[in-house]
C-alpha cells in the first residue's frame, strides 16, 4: 500500500515520517510494474489505482459487516480516521459504505499509542452457565457475580488500582431458547430491565423480537475495570509560520490532478477548503478527494464532508 500511494503521488517520498525516512519512489514503481502491472497487461498508474481500490473495498466490507451485524446503517455515522495511512483512504472508504462525513482527530498517527497509554485497565471475567433468565435463577446469577467480583478485586489489587477507581459492570449473554447465538445485555440487578434490553437489541439487529419468550442465560460476564487518569486537554494553536509547499501531480480517480499540498498545523479553525488536496503532518498524510470539503474544528480536528452530487466544490 505504501508503494501504491507513493506511485500515485499521494505520499511525498522525502517527507515520510516527517522526513525521518526516505521512500524509494523509483523502487516502488518498479515493484508495481514487475509484480502487478506487467503480468496483468496494464500501466503502473492503473495497477496502483487497482491496489488502492482493492484495499478500500476490503476496509469498506469489514465496516459494513461490523455494522450490519448490529442492525446499524453506515449512513448514520461519521467515519473516524486514524493511523499513519488511515487518512489516505478514509474519504474513499466512507464513500464506499455511504457515510458522508469523516473526522480526522489531531495526531492521528499516534492515536493508538495514546489509547494504550491512557486506556483503562480491564480484566474480562466470565462464567458460562445455561439457565433460564427467570427470577428462580437470579440467586445463581448473583452467586456467579460474587465469585467474579472476588476475582476482579484480586486482579485490580495486583494492578495497584485504588478502590475508588474500580468498577465491575456485568453483562448477561442472552438468547432465545434454541438459538445458536447470543446478545449481551447489561445487568444491574434487575432481570426484567436486562431482558427488555435484550429484546430491544434483538429487534435492532434482526428486525424481530419474541417479547413473550423468556430468554436463556448462556454466559455471565464481568469487566473488572481500573480507571486511569486521563491526559489534560491540549488547546489547539495553529502555526503562523508553516512553510508553503508547492502543488504536485497526484493521481485521483484514474487521472492526474495538480493538487495543493497543505501542512496541517497551518490550518486555522473555521477555515473550509475543498478537494482535491493533500494535508501533510509528521506522522500522517490525509487525502481529500474531489467532491469533498474540509472544515477545521476549533479543537484542531478536521471534518471532511462529501458534497451533494452536482454541487460546486
Amino acid at each position: 500500500m505504501t508503494d501504491a500511494n507513493a506511485a500515485l503521488g499521494r505520499i511525498d517520498p522525502t517527507f515520510f515520517l516527517g522526513g525521518a525516512m526516505d521512500l524509494d519512489r523509483a523502487g516502488a514503481g518498479a515493484a508495481i510494474l514487475e509484480r502487478v502491472a506487467t503480468p496483468l497487461g496494464m500501466d503502473e498508474g492503473t495497477a496502483a489505482d487497482g491496489i488502492v481500490a482493492i484495499a478500500t473495498t476490503h476496509m469498506a466490507s469489514a465496516i459494513r459487516l461490523s455494522l450490519f451485524e448490529k442492525g446499524l446503517d453506515p449512513q448514520d455515522f461519521a467515519l473516524i480516521s486514524f493511523g499513519g495511512a488511515g487518512g489516505l483512504h478514509a474519504c474513499d472508504t466512507a464513500a464506499e459504505i455511504g457515510a458522508r462525513r469523516v473526522v480526522f482527530p489531531r495526531d492521528p498517527g499516534t492515536l493508538s499509542a495514546w489509547g494504550m497509554l491512557f486506556g483503562d485497565v480491564v480484566h474480562d471475567i466470565a462464567r458460562s452457565r445455561l439457565m433460564r433468565a427467570s427470577a428462580a435463577n437470579r440467586p445463581l446469577i448473583e452467586g456467579l457475580i460474587s465469585e467474579m467480583r472476588i476475582e476482579g478485586e484480586e486482579l485490580l489489587s495486583r494492578d495497584g488500582i485504588p478502590e475508588v477507581d474500580r468498577a465491575y459492570p456485568v453483562t448477561l449473554d442472552l438468547r432465545y431458547p434454541g438459538q445458536a447465538y447470543e446478545i449481551g445485555a447489561p445487568y444491574e440487578g434487575d432481570l426484567a430491565i436486562t431482558i427488555a434490553a435484550f429484546h430491544d437489541a434483538h429487534e435492532r439487529q434482526y428486525a424481530h423480537a419474541e417479547r413473550h419468550v423468556t430468554p436463556d442465560v448462556v454466559t455471565v460476564r464481568m469487566a473488572a475495570t481500573g480507571h486511569l487518569s486521563k491526559p489534560a486537554k491540549r488547546p489547539f494553536t495553529p502555526s503562523v509560520t508553516s512553510e508553503t509547499r508547492p502543488n504536485r501531480p497526484v493521481r485521483i480517480g484514474g487521472r492526474l490532478h495538480d493538487v495543493a499540498i497543505l501542512t496541517r498545523d497551518s490550518l486555522i479553525p473555521g477555515r473550509t477548503v475543498s478537494g482535491p488536496l493533500i494535508i501533510e503532518e509528521a506522522h500522517s498524510t490525509l487525502l481529500i478527494p474531489l467532491g469533498w470539503s474540509l472544515t477545521v474544528h476549533p479543537t484542531g480536528a478536521l471534518i471532511a464532508d462529501q458534497l451533494p452530487e452536482g454541487a460546486a466544490a
